[in-house]
């Protein structure tokens, strides 16, 4: 059953510690399912330790009955090895499927990369699935096409 669109005050954002593996299982679960067919396997220690290093960025969206986690966007950042400056990954991006087209992964990704800038990144990657079926979020969210991720599965 799809629940009426949120509005600013039954949803709440922020930045928050990673996650440990049973704190948003459901949400993990259903990302991995939707991305790749299977339950994520995630580095949850190396995750801690880009944590730990200073250099990620999580960010949480909440019901406020609740407090129950519906969305999240985690971005890392690391130092170009090609220009000498700050750049980041979009690593994690989800929300779930009954809170879809209300503002909430645009919330939670521009959240982030407000962080990252104020952590001194200068541009941000993302690389989105090609089933993905919402084509214009991309370039609302101020990003543009400048290549094609090519795959190999050995």
């Amino acid at each position: 059953m799809l629940r009426a669109v949120p509005d600013l005050e039954t949803v709440t954002y922020g930045k928050e510690s990673f996650p440990s593996v049973h704190q948003l299982r459901g949400l993990f679960l259903a990302h991995g399912i939707e991305v790749r067919g299977k339950p994520f396997d995630l580095d949850f220690p190396r995750y801690r330790q880009i944590e730990k290093e200073g250099r990620l960025v999580w960010i949480v969206a909440r019901t406020v009955e609740h407090s129950i986690p519906i969305g999240y966007a985690c971005s890392f950042w690391y130092r170009d090895l090609h220009f000498n400056e700050r750049v980041a990954a979009d690593d994690l991006w989800y929300v779930d499927k009954s809170y879809r087209r209300s503002g909430i992964g645009k919330a939670v990704k521009v959240m982030s990369h407000v962080e990252l800038k104020r952590q001194g990144v200068v541009r941000v990657y993302d690389t989105i699935r090609s089933t993905y079926n919402h084509p214009t979020l991309m370039q609302d969210l101020g990003f543009e096409k400048q290549a094609t991720r090519w795959v190999k599965i050995l």
